[in-house]
């Protein structure tokens, strides 16, 4: 049984000794060049990889210390669409710019690629590479165009300029790519052609296909995410439990969100154990362990203890003895 992490990590150490906030804030006022904050955005890259390694997490990410939110980067480089407004995401207390899409959305160039292979170099252990999903991206956008484009359609689109990226990533040598999908729920309107557009994305790609859902209890939908032209599928199970009881149905690997990375309790080992136990019951051998969502909305001493109880409670699972 092995362990992942979803994506985000947190920026600002605990003792605050890399203060990246800091140099961001003193380069939008030309305090420093881009040097320094290249220096910087490397130092904790670099940092963050170091951390998840320490930790015994098989496959990592590098923290998408360069995001400003889930659909910055993507948002920033597609032709067609703009950065807005700040709004709330999802549930949290956390916010994002909202993408205002002005025309078809187009990808003209890698926008992950450069990022990915240096944080490649800075590892020893395979990286993930996420991604917005297009039904995510859809919902969290805003269509500006005139003539009645409906959000079908722009799902559609997004799909077409996500699947560019994704080959690029993979020409670049990316052996693992993820569609982040927290606003894939059961109740959601634009379900249908989220799912069609994940599979269009992802038909025929020569890597490790991840849909990660969160924020959601997705069991209702069960026999739908079956379908899907994925790999590995990472489910939220702190908010959808019974979710553990279904995974029989899907013939994709799971990963098994099953530590809160929205709250600082630690979770009881036991407990954990307990719910890994019943959730991968006759398929340990296709299951990865991870919290619930990117980790960044966790302090760095809570997200640093969250890893150590995910790896414990893996090499628990496999009969192996703890790490530390």
């Amino acid at each position: 049984m092995k362990t992942t992490v979803v994506g985000s990590y947190p920026k600002v150490t605990t003792d605050n000794q890399e203060n990246l906030p800091g140099v961001i804030d003193r380069w939008q006022k030309q305090q420093v060049n881009d040097a320094a904050l290249e220096q910087a955005l490397q130092g904790v890259t670099r940092r963050v990889i170091q951390e998840q390694e320490r930790a015994g997490i098989d496959l990592m990410t590098d923290g998408q210390i360069r995001w400003e939110d889930l659909t910055h980067p993507v948002g920033a480089k597609l032709q067609g669409v703009t950065l807005g407004g700040l709004r709330r995401f999802f549930d949290n207390n956390a916010y994002y710019r909202r993408p205002l899409v002005t025309g078809t959305p187009t990808w003209t160039a890698p926008i992950l690629v450069n990022w990915f292979q240096q944080a490649k170099g800075m590892a020893t252990k395979p990286l993930k590479v996420a991604l917005p999903g297009p039904l995510t991206f859809a919902v969290m956008a805003e269509d500006q165009r005139n003539g009645g484009a409906t959000p079908e359609h722009l799902v559609r689109e997004l799909a077409v300029a996500l699947r560019k990226e994704v080959e690029a990533l993979v020409a670049a040598g990316a052996t693992h790519i993820q569609l982040d999908e927290p606003a894939l729920e059961p109740n959601s309107p634009l379900l249908d052609a989220g799912l069609k557009a994940i599979n269009e994305i992802f038909s025929g790609i020569k890597a490790t296909r991840w849909v990660a859902c969160y924020f959601h209890d997705v069991t209702p939908i069960v026999s739908k995410l079956a379908a899907l032209q994925a790999d590995v599928l990472s489910l939220d199970l702190v908010t959808g439990p019974s979710l553990a009881d279904r995974l029989s149905a899907l013939p994709q690997a799971v990963a098994l969100g099953v530590l809160d990375a929205r709250s600082t309790k630690l979770e009881s080992p036991d407990a954990v154990a307990s719910l890994v136990e019943r959730a991968a019951k006759g398929r340990a051998d296709r299951t990865w362990l991870t919290p619930t969502c990117g980790l960044e909305f966790l302090p760095h001493s809570q997200a640093l203890k969250k890893l150590d109880l995910l790896v414990s409670v893996a090499r628990r699972a496999a009969g192996q003895p703890a790490l530390r």
